[in-house]
């Protein structure tokens, strides 16, 4: 919950309906029997769009995260790696965690693209894992993932 604002929280109950769809998934993070976070992922024919991932406030900063990256990196090897962040804004409220999230992702290796996802939740700055950036296939991913039901822009 502490990891995305609350305009940005999809409803558990739609993540799981969309993971039923082929190349959708939803998945818990475990180490062990210890509850990691959650990691949803749309998959398409050259990208792969990280719809979120979250990691559970008290396992922050011991590297699951970049392990997570890691793995989908390993299992989407010939495939562009797309995801987007709020933008960094000195007067958001949360601007040191938005410092933060960009900061790993780019220690990830993610480059930050100079397009924008604006949809109900807001806007959105657009990071991809090889610094190219195709509009038509991250649209693809969307409105995959949203049943061709979901509003947004690619400005």
């Amino acid at each position: 919950m502490s990891a995305f604002p609350k305009e940005e929280r999809i409803p558990t109950i739609q993540l799981v309906i969309k993971s039923l769809r082929e190349n959708i998934y939803f998945q818990a993070i475990y180490n062990d029997d210890q509850f990691i976070g959650l990691v949803f992922v749309v998959e398409g024919k050259a990208a792969v769009y990280i719809g979120f991932l979250a990691i559970t406030s008290n396992q922050h900063g011991h590297g699951y995260g970049s392990q997570v990256l890691q793995i989908l990196r390993k299992r989407f090897i010939d495939k562009r790696i797309i995801l987007d962040i709020e933008p960094v804004i000195k007067t958001a409220p949360n601007y040191e965690q938005r410092v933060m999230r960009l900061h790993f992702y780019e220690r990830n290796g993610f480059s930050v693209t100079r397009r924008m996802l604006k949809d109900d939740g807001g806007r959105f700055t657009i990071l991809t894992s090889d610094g190219n950036f195709d509009k038509s296939e991250f649209s693809q991913l969307l409105n995959y993932m949203g049943f061709n039901l979901y509003k947004f822009k690619i400005e």
